[in-house]
């Protein structure tokens, strides 16, 4: 689709000056409506793939001054991330370090966490990894791939991030009527309005982000 930063659904600082976005399904645009435009946020991006192309965190690290950490088992994509100043690891995002995390970040309280790994099973699987009574997160991005996988990751990903305290903001998100991800925010650090606003149930992707 052609972007139209005047048709977002919710409007948030300096979202006049977006030219394109660069997810596949909206996730950074959903990240900066939700946290109203923040700047100098910290990222997690497990399963990052390319630095750019179809990135969830790109957008956020070159127009609004964010940092974080991207990582992914694929080390051939780590030669392109010469144009992104986020720290990288090529490893298996099941069995992280996670004091060497903590310590790369540098914070405790992460303002994106994007889980997108393959097979769905394996986000699933390092999703179970995190340990979430020593790291918090304001919002998650998560996975699923209910159209393919079914209930095997969708059922237990969603109890677990509940069993946190996380809520379902955007509960399958989908691509061309594919059911495919669960967007998800921490009460603690986001706006309640700001929540209902945008909140959804099986909607393509472009519904949810645009009028």
């Amino acid at each position: 689709m052609i972007f139209d930063n005047q048709k977002l659904r919710l409007k948030f600082q300096e979202s006049d000056s977006i030219k394109r976005n660069f997810s596949q399904a909206g996730q950074d645009l959903f990240v900066l409506s939700i946290l109203d435009g923040k700047r100098d946020g910290v990222f997690l991006d497990l399963g990052c793939h390319e630095p750019i192309y179809i990135n969830n965190t790109y957008l956020l690290e070159s127009s609004f001054g964010w940092k974080g950490l991207s990582i992914d088992i694929d080390e051939s994509v780590f030669k392109l991330f010469v144009f992104r100043k986020t720290k990288t690891l090529c490893a298996d995002c099941t069995k992280l370090d996670w004091d060497w995390v903590l310590e790369t970040l540098g914070t405790a309280k992460v303002d994106y966490l994007s889980l997108d790994l393959e097979p769905p099973e394996v986000t699933l699987e390092c999703l179970r990894t995190i340990p979430f009574e020593r790291i918090e997160f304001s919002v998650i991005t998560f996975e699923h791939d209910a159209y393919r996988a079914k209930e095997t990751v969708r059922i237990p990903s969603r109890k677990l991030l509940e069993s946190k305290g996380y809520i379902w903001v955007c509960s399958n998100v989908k691509i061309k009527d594919l059911e495919f991800e669960d967007w998800y925010c921490n009460p603690k650090f986001v706006d309640e309005k700001r929540m209902a606003l945008i909140s959804s149930q099986n909607e393509n992707w472009e519904n949810i982000i645009f009028d």
